[in-house]
């Protein structure tokens, strides 16, 4: 069985839908990309993950993470539960879905992965080494566009007391993958599920 196939949609939950992020961003623009890299991450609390690597036209590499899951001791699911006990999809897994849809053409939890050897950062080695990863290789070298924002995060230091990671009081910017369009004709999932005959979300 594929890794990737418990994430598979669930009809009494949401689907993606489009609206503009309120997070504040303090740039942000839409980018042609490629697909540069896509594997498989498993976080020490359970947590399924896509490591994202994606180059623009002008070969700027944008990386990010997008956790599809939650832990073990959450359920590893792919949505969580409102206090109401409504159902929404996990926003990592919302968006390495649309990818998937937006460019094969098929849930991410369609997909298979292969075992690859590529280099990754070692906390450790404080270099980088040859690692195993889990690969989705119908991903790579697909076309999108991506809405990406530029943003301004707390740094962050894990306490050793406490093995957590707490802010330090600096701050640092980062880019983020807020939107994904199909590139052929930019639309998002939701209006390619709404039928609608022109993209209109991404001027947006």
């Amino acid at each position: 069985m594929s890794l990737l196939a418990n994430l598979a949609s669930d009809a009494s939950i949401a689907d993606e839908k489009d609206s503009i992020g309120g997070s504040g961003p303090l740039d942000s623009g839409l980018y042609n990309c490629t697909v540069s890299m896509a594997h498989i991450n498993k976080a020490s609390s359970g947590a399924l993950g896509l490591v994202l690597t994606l180059k623009t036209s002008d070969n700027k590499e944008v990386r990010q993470t997008l956790w599809m899951t939650s832990g073990t001791a959450k359920g590893s699911k792919n949505y969580y539960e409102d206090k109401n006990g409504e159902k929404h999809y996990l926003p990592g897994f919302i968006a390495a879905n649309a990818l998937s849809l937006l460019t094969v053409g098929k849930e991410i939890s369609q997909l298979d992965t292969e075992t690859k050897v590529i280099n990754l950062y070692s906390a450790e080695a404080k270099a980088e080494v040859p690692t195993k990863v889990e690969v989705i290789m119908d991903l790579l070298g697909q076309e999108i566009i991506a809405g990406i924002i530029k943003q301004t995060v707390d740094k962050t230091k894990k306490n050793e007391a406490t093995g957590q990671y707490e802010a330090t009081g600096e701050t640092r910017d980062e880019n983020e993958i807020d939107k994904f369009f199909r590139a052929k004709d930019r639309m998002t999932t939701a209006e390619i599920r709404a039928q609608a005959e022109e993209a209109t979300f991404i001027n947006a």
